[in-house]
């Protein structure tokens, strides 16, 4: 009985703070934000759903070791912000360049897993190289509280699947909403998508490149 209730008390504590962190970090619209937006009106909610378990899978990293105190990774990605910012900065625009002038292609028959496991890659990719992410992960976990994987190992399985839950919630949210749209549209009408979504996200990597350099000038 003292067992269930520890357990439900660190369920309770960790994993609902795991799920409110999870959900903040992956709510800002960003790069993969547009990429899943994309990918629900072209391909349909499953490509758009495996993008975002990407972009989950990168925050949840980020919150494991926010949330559970690993300092010499936090140390090294706030102190490395500037080279992994550009690196993630120049990842971006190509994307962005690329998505610009690629065509646009509707997908209306099943969706195969080489092309799902595309998708998840390329949002992991763009994910983990933004700091920001792992600066907003920090500042998440210094208000909600860290924990000690040593001390409370239960509590912190249970943290890092809340992460990865709330992350994962909001992009099923984006996703399946997006793609009700899906069928207002058709290929003749979406001329448009890549080069809007291809722009958003370039410009989005354009702008993380000039604040990397504007730093790089302002520590030199």
């Amino acid at each position: 009985m003292e067992l269930t209730t520890t357990a439900a008390r660190f369920f309770d504590l960790a994993f609902v703070r795991g799920l409110a962190v999870g959900f903040a970090l992956a709510a800002p619209v960003g790069p993969v934000a547009v990429l899943c937006i994309r990918r629900a009106l072209a391909r349909g909610w499953p490509e758009a759903f495996a993008a975002g378990l990407g972009a989950a899978l990168a925050d949840t990293a980020f919150g494991v070791v926010a949330g559970l105190g690993i300092t010499s990774v936090s140390v090294f990605v706030t102190d490395y912000e500037m080279t992994i910012g550009l690196i993630g900065g120049v990842l971006v625009l190509a994307l962005g360049l690329v998505t610009y002038r690629s065509a646009v292609v509707m997908n209306g028959g099943a969706v195969a897993v080489n092309s799902l496991g595309r998708d998840f890659a390329g949002a992991v990719s763009v994910a983990i190289t933004n700091p920001a992410t792992m600066i907003a992960a920090l500042g998440l976990f210094a208000a909600f509280g860290r924990i000690d994987v040593y001390a409370a190992p239960v509590a912190a399985f249970w943290l890092v699947a809340g992460v990865f839950t709330g992350s994962a919630i909001w992009w099923l949210i984006l996703a399946g909403s997006v793609s009700r749209l899906r069928e207002r549209f058709i290929a003749n009408g979406l001329p448009w998508l890549n080069r809007v979504s291809g722009a958003i996200i370039a410009l989005s990597g354009g702008l993380v490149i000039g604040a990397m350099v504007a730093k790089m000038l302002n520590a030199a």
